[in-house]
């Protein structure tokens, strides 16, 4: 099985975060790729079978070069190429108020879903989800302002869990696939 994370980080904050997210994906036996959202192509989105996005947060949204990634992967909506894949994504904001991250989260989810994909969302029994989740994914807080500059070890482990969790889930959906093929 293979997990895709595509990252937008113009700090680096975000691509700490997408280590951890395919180091969790790893444990749970995924073949995992890294790709920055300005390198990522088509192939790799068609290759892979669970795709983790990633961004840094700007005044609630996303990074430029992940809506510049959703536009120039327009062909794949056109053909249904993602359809039935899962998906699932992770945010770093700076400003330490849900509001900002849980709105890049959702805009990342969206453009999944009108992929066809399916949503992989962050449990609250995942480890570190009461300091580095939310139910839509991991958000480190990455205020320098407020202390400790994110993300922090507990966001990181939240990242680490919930890339495990999108793992296994693959794990589980390719298993019920299979079985109906056979």
């Amino acid at each position: 099985m293979r997990v895709l994370v595509v990252v937008a980080s113009a700090s680096g904050r975000t691509a700490r975060m997408a280590e951890a997210v395919a180091a969790g994906a790893a444990e749970a036996g995924a073949d995992t790729v890294t790709r920055r959202a300005d390198e990522c192509g088509e192939a790799d989105l068609a290759a892979a079978d669970a795709v983790i996005l990633g961004s840094g947060v700007h005044m609630g949204g996303i990074e430029s070069s992940m809506r510049v990634f959703f536009e120039r992967m327009a062909p794949l909506w056109l053909s249904g190429a993602l359809v039935g894949k899962l998906g699932a994504a992770f945010v770093s904001a700076g400003a330490g108020a849900r509001g900002g991250g849980e709105l890049a989260l959702l805009s990342l989810l969206a453009n999944l879903a009108e992929h066809g994909m399916l949503l992989v969302s962050m449990p609250n029994r995942l480890p570190g989800f009461g300091t580095g989740g939310c139910h839509w994914g991991p958000v480190a807080w990455t205020n320098l302002r407020r202390g400790r500059p994110g993300p922090t070890e507990e966001h990181l482990a939240a990242a680490r869990a919930h890339g495990r969790h999108v793992a296994e889930c693959a794990a589980r959906w390719l298993a019920g696939a299979a079985r109906e093929d056979a």
